[in-house]
């Protein structure tokens, strides 16, 4: 299961319910910048939006706000930092400290640890969000991880 930005969170949503209702894990999920805590209200991200060159925090709010319909924005589905961890896929996660986001991979990362599940964190320094996709020195680094996970 690979997903990046809104996508990722998607992917990592998708397995919490598959688990959930009993069903198979995928071999692996890739997580590229991942969106995974759309209330953006950790303090630091204030900080790190002033030097997001893509990203915004309104902008991720009202794109939340959408996604999320009926649904509360903290509900797992919206949020999966806020669903459970336990007998998730092995996750391989990237992101770059310039983006806003990028407390939701570090916070992934542990919690997926903290019941076992396999998780490596790829968190370049100075990177924006998605690099991982762009045609950069470190981006082609960082496909080449992604591509020996799905291979």
């Amino acid at each position: 299961m690979v997903g990046n930005s809104a996508g990722a969170g998607l992917a990592l949503a998708a397995c919490q319910w598959l688990r959930d209702r009993g069903h198979r894990q995928p071999n692996a999920m890739v997580l590229i910048s991942p969106a995974a805590d759309a209330s953006i209200s950790r303090p630091e991200q204030v900080a790190i939006a002033a030097r997001d060159p893509i990203q915004d925090i309104p902008g991720i709010i009202e794109a939340a706000r959408l996604y999320a319909g009926e649904l509360d924005v903290g509900h797992p589905f919206v949020s999966p930092l806020n669903g459970g961890f336990r007998s998730l896929a092995p996750m391989i996660i990237s992101s770059g400290t310039r983006d806003l986001l990028y407390p939701d991979s570090v916070d992934i990362a542990a919690r997926a640890k903290a019941v076992g599940v396999p998780a490596e964190l790829h968190l370049l320094r100075d990177q924006p969000h998605n690099y991982a996709l762009m045609p950069t020195p470190e981006g082609r680094q960082a496909r080449k991880i992604i591509l020996r996970a799905v291979a």
